[in-house]
C-alpha cells in the first residue's frame, strides 16, 4: 500500500482534493452568459425537476434558466463568460478555485426530457440513453431528436464505473465505496448523467476527460504553473485496458494489462489568473461591482455541439490540504470529523462540520452551442466580439439565484475596425406567475439607442445626427429594434383595442403585440455589424427596462483605428529609439572601458586616446 502511494504522490495533492469547511449554507455557482441550465430544461416550475440529469451542481434547485434555441459564435471571436458564486474567492476566509472548461462532440446534447439518462445504450436491452423520438417537443419541428441529454458519454461513465478510485486521496472519516464513482463528496456514488464523480471533484485529473480546459481562477497564483503544466491541454493521460480496474500503470500491469496513454489536446495550456475578491454568502458582484467574469477567445477551428462548464471549489484550511494523503483517513486519525464535539470554557458545543463537504465542488454548465467559421471576407486577425443578453423574466426575488436581464458585455471597448455579433436567446417557459412585460414566460429583448444612461426615453423617432447613431444603417436600426418581428402578424394597439376590448392587461400579452415585442422569436440573430461612428453609444431595451422595477441598458464604446502608416511610423520610431539607445550605452562603454574591444572601436570613431592618470 505504501509503494502505492508513494507512486501517485503527486496526484494526492491536486488541489480538488482539498477541504473546505461547510457551515449548512448553499454555496452555490451560477452561470449567467452563456445561460446556465443548472439541470433544467423547459420546465416552467420555480425549481428545476431533476437535479441529476445531466450532472451533479450541489445547487440549488431554484437556478439556471430554462432552454433557449441553440446560439452560436465564431471562431476566434470573444465570448464574456459571466457568473456568480455564493462564497468567498480571493479572500482569507477560505480557498477558492473557479475551473472553466469546454467540451464539443457528436454526443453532446441538451435532449428533450428532464429525465436522467439511462445507464444503457442497447436498445435490445431496454430504453436506451440514445433513444429518439419525434417530431420535437422544444420546438415543434417534425425532425428526430434525441430524447435524453447528454454531455460525458455512456463510454466515460462505464470506465469511471469500473475503475477503482484513487486510494491514495484524503477522505477524513468518510468511507465512500471502491469505484472512481465514489468520492468523499459522493460517497454513495450517486449517478448524475454519465459524470465521473472523481473527475468532477478533482482538477487536474489523472485521467483522460473529455473537458479541454479555458482557465483558471485561482487565490493563489503560485499554483498556476502546476495547472498548467498538468492539464490534458499540453500533458497526456493514461488509462489501463484489459484490466479496467486499475488506475495507475503499477496496478495495471501488474494484473496483466495495458497502460494506455492519450494524446493532450495539442491546445494552449489554460490561462491561470488570480480569481477577483468576493464576499461570503452573497450571490452577486465582486469588489469592483462588477459581475465575476472571464473573457474567452474561442477556439479557431468550427466545432458542433459545445457546453461550457464551470466548476466552482472552495476549501478550508484547517489541514495542509496540499500535503495531506490516506495515511490522515478515519476518525481516529483525521484532522477534521463530522460534527465534532468541542469545549469551550468547559463547556461542550457542537460543529455543524460536515467532512464529505469540507472541500466541496460546485458547478453549472451551459445549454449547448456551436462555434461557427468565419464569413469568407472576414480575415481571422478581425476582432469579433459577441454581444448578448443575461437573466430571465421576473423580478429579483422571483428570479433568484439568477438574475434579471442585462446586456453583456454591459460596456463593450471596440475599435471601428472590429466587429460585433449581437446575439441573444431566451425561452418561452418561464414560471407563469413571474413580472414581467409582454406576453407571460417569455424572454424578449431588442435594442434602442439613449442619449444618456441616467435617461430612460429615448429621442422620438430616435432622431440623431448621422455621426451620432450607433446603427447608421436605418434598417438594421429598425431590424435590431424590432427584435425580428415582421408586419405581416402585428396588431396596432388600436386593432387590439378594437378586438379585445379596452382590457390591457390582455392587450399587453396578446402575441400579436408587437409593440411589446411579443411577435418576435425567442432567439434573435443580428448578425455581424460594423460600427462607423466613433464615440460612446447608451442604449436600452424597450420591454424590459422599467425604471424603479429593471434596469436593461448597456453603452458601446467605439474608438477611431489606427490608420495603418501611423502604426508604421510608430513601430520604426521605436525601433529608431531602441537603436540610439544602444548605441549611446555602446558608446558609454566603450568610453568608461577605453581596453575593451567597444573602446577601442569608440577611440577610432572620435580618435581620442584614453586619458592617462
Amino acid at each position: 500500500m505504501n509503494k502505492f502511494i508513494n507512486s501517485i504522490n503527486l496526484l494526492i495533492f491536486l488541489l480538488l482534493s482539498s477541504s473546505f469547511l461547510i457551515i449548512k449554507i448553499n454555496c452555490d455557482v451560477y452561470m449567467h452568459n452563456p445561460r446556465g441550465c443548472n439541470n433544467r430544461l423547459a420546465e416552467s416550475g420555480v425549481n428545476r425537476d431533476n437535479n441529476n440529469r445531466l450532472y451533479d451542481t450541489q445547487n440549488n434547485a431554484k437556478g439556471g434558466y430554462c432552454w433557449g434555441p441553440e446560439m452560436y459564435f465564431y471562431t476566434g471571436s470573444i465570448l464574456q463568460i459571466e457568473w456568480s458564486s455564493q462564497h468567498s474567492c480571493g479572500h482569507e476566509n477560505a480557498e477558492c478555485e473557479l475551473v472553466l472548461q469546454y467540451m464539443c462532440g457528436s454526443n453532446v446534447r441538451d435532449g428533450r426530457t428532464t429525465q436522467t439518462p439511462p445507464d444503457n445504450n442497447d436498445p435490445t436491452k431496454g430504453e436506451s440513453c440514445d433513444e429518439k423520438i419525434s417530431p420535437d417537443p422544444l420546438t415543434g419541428e417534425n425532425e428526430q431528436v434525441f430524447k435524453f441529454g447528454m454531455h460525458e458519454s455512456y463510454e466515460f461513465y462505464q470506465e469511471c464505473k469500473n475503475r477503482d478510485r484513487n486510494n491514495g486521496l484524503f477522505l477524513a472519516d468518510q468511507r465512500p465505496g471502491s469505484a472512481s464513482r465514489n468520492t468523499r463528496q459522493n460517497p454513495g456514488g450517486t449517478r448524475n448523467g454519465f459524470e465521473c464523480p472523481e473527475e468532477r471533484d478533482y482538477y487536474p485529473y489523472w485521467h483522460p476527460s473529455p473537458w479541454k480546459d479555458i482557465a483558471i481562477l485561482t487565490n493563489n497564483i503560485s499554483r498556476c504553473e502546476f495547472y498548467k503544466t498538468e492539464s490534458q491541454n499540453v500533458q497526456v493521460k493514461g488509462h489501463c485496458s484489459n484490466y479496467t480496474r486499475a488506475n495507475n500503470k503499477i496496478d495495471c500491469e501488474t494484473n496483466k494489462g495495458i497502460w494506455n496513454e492519450d494524446s493532450a489536446w495539442n491546445i494552449s495550456a489554460p490561462d491561470c489568473i488570480l480569481n477577483e475578491w468576493t464576499r461570503d454568502n452573497h450571490l452577486g458582484n465582486a469588489m469592483s461591482g462588477l459581475p465575476q467574469t472571464f473573457n474567452w477567445t474561442l477556439p479557431n477551428i468550427a466545432l458542433e455541439n459545445c457546453v461550457i462548464r464551470l466548476r466552482y471549489n472552495i476549501s478550508t484550511t484547517d489541514y495542509d490540504n496540499w500535503n495531506i494523503d490516506s495515511r490522515s483517513n478515519g476518525k481516529d486519525k483525521s484532522p477534521i470529523v463530522q460534527d465534532a464535539d468541542i469545549n469551550v470554557a468547559g463547556r461542550n458545543l457542537t460543529m455543524a462540520f460536515n467532512t464529505n463537504q469540507a472541500g466541496r465542488t460546485f458547478q453549472d454548465r451551459s445549454y449547448v452551442f456551436h462555434i461557427r467559421d468565419r464569413p469568407e471576407s472576414i480575415s481571422s486577425n478581425t476582432r469579433i466580439y459577441n454581444l448578448n443578453v443575461r437573466g430571465k423574466r421576473g423580478n429579483i426575488v422571483q428570479v433568484y439565484p439568477a438574475v434579471e436581464y442585462d446586456f453583456v458585455p454591459n460596456l463593450l471597448n471596440v475599435n471601428k475596425e472590429d466587429l460585433i455579433h449581437i446575439q441573444w436567446t431566451g425561452c418561452d417557459t418561464n414560471p407563469q406567475n413571474n413580472d414581467g412585460e409582454g406576453t407571460r414566460g417569455t424572454d424578449r429583448s431588442n435594442i434602442i439607442q439613449l442619449i444618456d444612461l441616467n435617461k430612460n426615453y429615448p429621442p422620438e423617432n430616435q432622431i440623431f445626427s448621422q455621426e451620432k447613431l450607433l446603427f447608421d444603417d436605418s434598417r438594421l436600426r429598425d431590424t435590431i429594434a424590432r427584435a425580428g418581428q415582421t408586419d405581416d402578424i402585428c396588431l396596432s394597439y388600436s386593432q387590439l383595442r378594437q378586438e379585445i376590448g379596452d382590457n390591457k392587461d390582455r392587450i399587453e400579452r396578446d402575441p400579436r403585440n408587437c409593440a411589446k415585442l411579443n411577435a418576435g422569436p425567442a432567439y434573435f440573430d443580428g448578425g455581424l455589424i460594423k460600427l462607423n461612428n466613433s464615440g460612446k453609444f447608451n442604449y436600452m431595451c424597450s420591454r424590459n427596462n422599467n425604471f424603479s422595477n429593471r434596469s436593461q441598458k448597456g453603452t458601446i464604446i467605439v474608438e477611431e483605428s489606427m490608420p495603418s502608416w501611423a502604426i508604421a511610423l510608430i513601430v520604426i520610431g521605436s525601433l529608431l529609439v531602441v537603436f540610439i539607445v544602444a548605441i549611446l550605452i555602446a558608446a558609454m562603454y566603450g568610453y568608461t572601458h577605453p581596453n575593451s574591444s567597444l573602446g577601442k572601436t569608440y577611440q577610432k570613431l572620435t580618435k581620442s586616446s584614453p586619458e592617462v592618470a
